[in-house]
């Protein structure tokens, strides 16, 4: 009995030890968390089946960091009524700089396709002081769905323009200019 008590208390067999003590942990652990087809052992709570996922193809690209938003629905625009496109290039070409036309007709050339907030926004805007006269490219919208952005390249810069669906039709709500 002296050999045996000596012999554990060496390296080996404290080795042995821990390696009888985790064996015991391990099979004890599968007799309780076994899974059984028994449907009455629920005294660990209900038993849930696993999910079955396919694997991702995308997953070893990594995460961009870029959640992805719910797309939005299409807006319910009246019937005739303009796409957001041709509402956003219609008021950049009535919004350019043109000599002669006073700041009352530049208004109401922009009335029909402009909210009425940026309506007011304008409504002391000299059509002089436009720092563009030329539109020298096609309209780049993003659709948001009832929200939209335009971007109309033009001679200095580019014309940026904010859009929503408001009462079945578009409406240029925001203007900006992003210098070339």
């Amino acid at each position: 009995m002296r050999t045996v008590l000596r012999l554990l208390g060496t390296r080996y067999g404290i080795a042995i030890l821990l390696i009888v003590v985790v064996l015991a942990v391990v099979g004890f652990g599968r007799t309780i968390f076994t899974e059984n087809d028994q449907p009455n052992n629920d005294a660990l709570g209900p038993t849930v089946a696993p999910v079955t996922r396919t694997p991702d193809p995308f997953s070893s690209l990594g995460d961009d960091g870029v959640q992805d938003e719910p797309a939005s629905a299409a807006p319910s625009l009246s019937k005739g009524a303009s796409d957001a496109n041709a509402v956003a290039t219609r008021f950049a070409k009535a919004w350019v700089r043109r000599p002669g036309v006073s700041g009352e007709q530049w208004r109401a050339g922009l009335k029909p396709d402009a909210s009425s907030e940026l309506m007011e926004d304008l409504a002391d805007t000299d059509p002089n002081d436009v720092p563009t006269a030329t539109i020298t490219g096609p309209t780049i919208l993003e659709d948001f769905g009832q929200v939209a952005a335009a971007k109309i390249p033009a001679d200095g810069g580019t014309i940026v323009l904010q859009l929503e669906a408001i009462n079945g039709h578009w409406q240029v709500t925001s203007l900006d200019w992003e210098v070339a």
